[in-house]
C-alpha cells in the first residue's frame, strides 16, 4: 500500500521545462559564440545549473579565450526561472488529483533539482505550499530526498511512490528501490520506458490504488 508520493516539480506538477531550457540561452545570449557551446553542454547533461554554467565557462575560455562569470550567470538564471515558473500553468489534473490524494491521508512531497530557497519561494508564491508535507530541493539529490522522507515517516521503500517526467526521476526511484510512475506520453525522456506511464495527473489517484506493497 502506498503511504507517500514524492513528486518531481518541473514538467510533472507545472509546465515549466521549456522555461528552464530557454533560460540558459537567454542569460548567455550577450556572449559571442555562446549558442554553439551551450548546445553542446546541454546535450551532455553535466548536472545541475551550477555544473552546466561551470562547464560552459571553461568551454568558452578554451574554445574562444572568452572569460565568463559562471556564478553570475547562475544567479541570473535562477532569478529568471523563479519569476517565470511562478507564473507557469499547472499540469493537467494537478488540483483535482492532489485534493483526492489528500483525502486518502497519503503524504505528499516535492522533490526537485531547483535550489531549496527558490523552490520554497515558487510554491509560496503560487499558494500551494500547504498542499505538501515537505519540500526538497538542491543541493541534496533526489535519492537523498527519498531517504529523508522514508526516515522522517518510518516508511519502507515499498510504501513510497515517486512520480516524474524524466530519466533522473526514474533512476532516483530505481536507486532507492521505490515505486515509480512516469508522467506524460513522451517516453523519449527515459532511457527505459517506465512500466507505468500516465498521460496526465488525472490518472494518478486511481493508478495509486492498484499498487501492492
Amino acid at each position: 500500500m502506498i503511504k507517500c508520493i514524492i513528486f518531481d516539480f518541473d514538467g510533472t506538477l507545472v509546465d515549466s521545462n521549456n522555461i528552464k531550457s530557454n533560460a540558459f540561452f537567454r542569460v548567455t545570449k550577450h556572449i559571442p559564440n555562446s549558442k554553439k557551446i551551450l548546445e553542446k553542454v546541454l546535450q551532455k547533461q553535466f548536472g545541475d545549473r551550477h555544473a552546466i554554467f561551470s562547464y560552459f565557462a571553461h568551454a568558452m575560455h578554451r574554445e574562444y579565450g572568452i572569460s565568463v562569470n559562471a556564478e553570475k550567470l547562475c544567479d541570473e538564471f535562477t532569478f529568471f526561472c523563479e519569476e517565470e515558473v511562478s507564473k507557469s500553468p499547472y499540469k493537467d489534473g494537478f488540483e483535482e488529483s492532489l485534493k483526492k490524494l489528500k483525502l486518502t491521508n497519503i503524504k505528499l512531497f516535492v522533490s526537485s533539482a531547483t535550489p531549496q530557497e527558490t523552490l520554497n519561494n515558487i510554491l509560496i508564491r503560487r499558494g500551494v505550499s500547504q498542499l505538501f508535507d515537505g519540500i526538497f530541493g538542491t543541493p541534496d539529490t533526489k535519492e537523498i530526498h527519498i531517504e529523508k522522507v522514508k526516515k522522517l515517516l518510518s516508511f519502507s521503500s515499498s510504501e513510497v511512490l515517486y512520480v516524474g517526467d524524466s530519466e533522473p526521476d526514474r533512476l532516483a526511484a530505481l536507486n532507492s528501490n521505490c515505486h515509480f510512475f512516469g508522467i506524460g506520453l513522451d517516453s523519449s525522456r527515459f532511457s527505459i520506458k517506465p512500466t507505468i506511464l500516465l498521460e496526465t495527473l488525472h490518472d494518478l489517484p486511481k493508478s495509486v490504488s492498484t499498487i501492492e506493497s
